[in-house]
């Protein structure tokens, strides 16, 4: 076997060892995501990026290590008793850069969660939607860089996301006041407009350039955004309806009631 043989040999098991990395990373994150773990979250995420992000579907983009501990520390801080969030993952796509050096990936996930709201009642949901995740190796670990969760749907246990699809929750579990970047994109699953097919996979690449912007949106970025806002479609579904107002969340009663900072 030839010296170029060899190193495009040993080129392709490093890939190869990173995807299975980052499946687990992935698989890591969905583990922590539970009421009493869910702030260890950003152990996932790599933290010494100044543009480290989490975009989380109407709630806008949290840009930086101390928004994204916070999002995940305070603002998706749930009480623990009742509460459930159970996600899979599915169909992976992931393309590890030529130079090893960082990574793309998507996945569709769908979940059951509840939520307890002011008077401690329980309230079931599913939840289906996809992630666009940027990796990158931090000290020579691969982490999340750029992560977004596109929401398709979230509707009551006893309707379905057609006849549910009105009242599913828009906004945070609570209020805040951190100030965080405008969303990028969503539209959520509605019977009266049609859907475009983002996140889109990522195709193969040598090296990082640009943004997840570039390639989450594919070939349809310009055609999308030429008639549409990153919330219009969403807007004209929901008659008027702004995205990231707090709506039918159980929760949010809950930290309208108790706005102590109890930690549990």
């Amino acid at each position: 076997m030839t010296e170029e043989k060899l190193l495009e040999l040993g080129k392709n098991i490093d890939q190869l060892i990173a995807v299975h990395d980052i499946n687990n990373l992935m698989a890591w994150y969905e583990w922590v995501h539970k009421p009493v773990t869910i702030y260890k979250t950003p152990e996932c995420f790599a933290l010494t990026m100044p543009d480290v992000s989490m975009e989380v579907s109407d709630w806008g983009v949290w840009k930086g290590a101390q928004a994204v501990t916070y999002l995940f520390g305070t603002v998706m801080k749930e009480h623990p008793i009742g509460t459930m969030f159970d996600h899979g993952l599915m169909t992976p796509y992931i393309e590890v850069s030529g130079d090893l050096e960082t990574a793309k990936g998507t996945w569709y996930s769908l979940g059951v969660e509840t939520q307890v709201d002011s008077e401690m009642t329980p309230h079931a949901f599913w939840s289906a939607g996809s992630y666009s995740v940027d990796f990158i190796k931090e000290n020579g670990i691969w982490k999340i860089w750029h992560m977004k969760w596109w929401r398709t749907f979230r509707a009551s246990f006893y309707k379905s996301w057609v006849e549910g699809f009105d009242d599913m929750m828009t906004g945070p579990p609570h209020k805040h006041s951190f100030d965080n970047a405008p969303i990028t994109f969503f539209h959520p699953y509605d019977p009266h407009t049609s859907r475009e097919p983002f996140p889109c996979p990522p195709e193969p690449y040598e090296a990082y350039e640009g943004t997840m912007s570039d390639w989450m949106f594919g070939k349809y970025k310009e055609q999308y955004f030429k008639n549409n806002t990153p919330v219009s479609q969403f807007e004209f579904a929901h008659n008027g309806k702004k995205a990231g107002e707090i709506k039918n969340n159980p929760s949010a009663s809950y930290f309208t009631e108790h706005t102590e900072t109890t930690d549990w």
